[in-house]
């Protein structure tokens, strides 16, 4: 859960069906997990735990995200930029559902969480 969230949760723009999601949160929530075990007490973001290194996401079911834009006809940068923006509105759903404590403490390139 998020403590101090005040805002809305958006659903996803790419239309994936229901199991792709599903399986793409299945996997925010483990990177959530490693990341809160190795990085105790750090804020973490979609673009800490999904950009940088990280940003290449073939062979992970994230790719579903991309590639529905690509299939929409969207240029490579505008898929990049629409499949970060659904990766943060599902990763701010999986902290919602979690059984543990976040809270949001910033803003990046999109909002900070951090594990109470």
């Amino acid at each position: 859960m998020i403590n101090n969230n005040a805002t809305k949760t958006y659903n996803i723009s790419a239309n994936l069906i229901p199991v792709d999601e599903e399986i793409i949160k299945v996997y925010m929530q483990g990177a959530v997990y490693a990341f809160c075990n190795t990085n105790k007490g750090e804020a973490f973001s979609a673009r800490i735990l999904f950009g940088g290194d990280n940003k290449n996401w073939g062979n992970t079911p994230m790719q579903k995200l991309y590639d529905y834009y690509i299939k929409e006809g969207k240029t490579e940068e505008d898929a990049h930029q629409a499949a970060a923006i659904d990766a943060g509105r599902l990763l701010k759903a999986v902290l919602e559902r979690d059984s543990r404590e976040f809270e949001i403490v910033g803003k990046d390139t999109g909002t900070l969480y951090k594990l109470v």
